[in-house]
């Protein structure tokens, strides 16, 4: 327990002062960078995790029965369908350690014919990707596998230079040679057509099978326009929730206090998402319910405290109830903020792809949530009180 309290309320004016800042910073960077960095679900467009890979062999069936391939983990299956039932055959990477080795256990699958680019390639390197599991026809299909080498993101960007609106960035390290491309939607195209100008613009630098889609999403304009109103509706609603609960719980100063701490919360958000650049996508939004819920339950717990020194109390003043009352609750909601925190750094520090994202917007909603539960939610009481009085005084006047 601190020896003295907490003076929250002649720190009013560095808190707004800072809030201002922060906001004002988060509003320029969204003008200067012209938005926030949108993800594949709400910007319509094409999104493709691509990896550079060579083929190693090209398989054909000229057979009459309906055959699958499929790649797993440790295995390479092929499923055969006819009249007479279904017919599988696994070729295990183990049992056959190279490519040479796949390529000849497949030549004795009757009608399966594969021609060798090369033989040495380790089985564990083989790629399941985007197409898999592939139906074998006439027409050859390749089986990619990982290979030693760097590709640049610069070297990568310049082979799809000529499709225009095309954003690129780095998938795990550089040599897993793997990259997420983001290609916004133009006038008249589709998925298909999107695919295959992707696919030719790779294809002239990497080689026609020098490469492997491992994830294909596409967005159209109509679906992510409905996501982004569905997302400020679940917000507002949450918002418009919160304030009728805590309006009934308390009184208005308290509502109005903790809605305006909130909204705070989720601009704050908002502002390190785009100072930073993060992806702004469903998960944020995920990110930004969890953190109105959080930052709730610290300003119910200080509010409380509030009412409670109000009643043992009759004679203390507004000012001195609310810095007693903070303090008092500190130790409680700072020690919950940091032990979520304890639990989501290391998923922000170690992680990757959605799982990371959320826990750095969580980080960044829990310190946020933390500040305006404890500073701001109790400075907005306290003004709000004061004016509220003010207008009694009057109108008794």
């Amino acid at each position: 327990m601190l020896k003295n309290d907490i003076p929250v309320i002649k720190l009013r004016w560095a808190t707004l002062a800072l809030t201002i800042i922060l906001l004002a910073a988060g509003v320029a960077s969204f003008v200067i960078f012209g938005g926030f960095n949108l993800g594949v679900d709400f910007e319509s467009g094409l999104s493709q995790r691509i990896q550079i890979a060579p083929t190693g062999l090209e398989i054909t069936y000229d057979g009459d029965l309906d055959t699958v391939l499929s790649i797993s983990a440790n295995a390479l299956t092929v499923e055969q369908r006819g009249e007479g039932g279904v017919a599988t055959k696994t070729l295990r990477f183990g049992d056959h350690p190279t490519s040479g080795d796949l390529a000849t256990a497949l030549d004795g699958i009757e009608g399966i014919s594969v021609r060798v680019v090369d033989g040495s390639l380790k089985s564990d390197d083989l790629i399941s990707g985007y197409g898999f599991p592939a139906t074998l026809g006439e027409k050859a299909v390749g089986l990619n596998f990982r290979t030693s080498g760097s590709t640049s993101i610069e070297e990568f960007r310049s082979a799809l230079s000529d499709l225009g609106n095309v954003r690129v960035q780095t998938v795990g390290d550089s040599g897993s040679r793997t990259f997420q491309i983001r290609l916004g939607i133009k006038e008249g195209s589709s998925q298909a057509s999107l695919e295959a100008e992707v696919a030719e613009a790779l294809s002239a630098t990497f080689g026609k099978d020098g490469f492997v889609i491992l994830q294909s999403d596409y967005i159209g304009p109509k679906f992510s326009a409905t996501l982004v109103s569905s997302s400020i509706l679940a917000i507002s609603v949450a918002l418009a929730l919160i304030l009728v609960y805590v309006w009934i719980r308390f009184r208005f100063a308290f509502a109005v206090s903790a809605i305006v701490a909130l909204i705070h919360d989720v601009l704050m958000m908002l502002t390190f998402i785009s100072l930073l650049r993060l992806e702004f996508s469903s998960i944020t939004v995920a990110a930004l319910l969890t953190i109105i819920g959080y930052s709730l339950n610290n300003a119910i717990v200080i509010f409380d405290r509030i009412r409670e020194n109000s009643a043992l109390n009759a004679n203390m003043g507004l000012k001195a109830n609310i810095d007693r009352s903070v303090t008092q609750s500190l130790s409680r909601t700072l020690m919950s903020s940091l032990t979520t925190m304890l639990a989501i750094l290391p998923l922000a520090i170690f992680a990757s792809g959605d799982i990371q994202l959320f826990a750095i917007k969580m980080t960044i909603g829990l310190v946020s949530g933390a500040y305006s539960s404890n500073l701001l939610a109790p400075a907005l009481l306290y003004w709000i009180s004061k004016a509220q009085k003010n207008i009694r005084i009057e109108d008794k006047g």
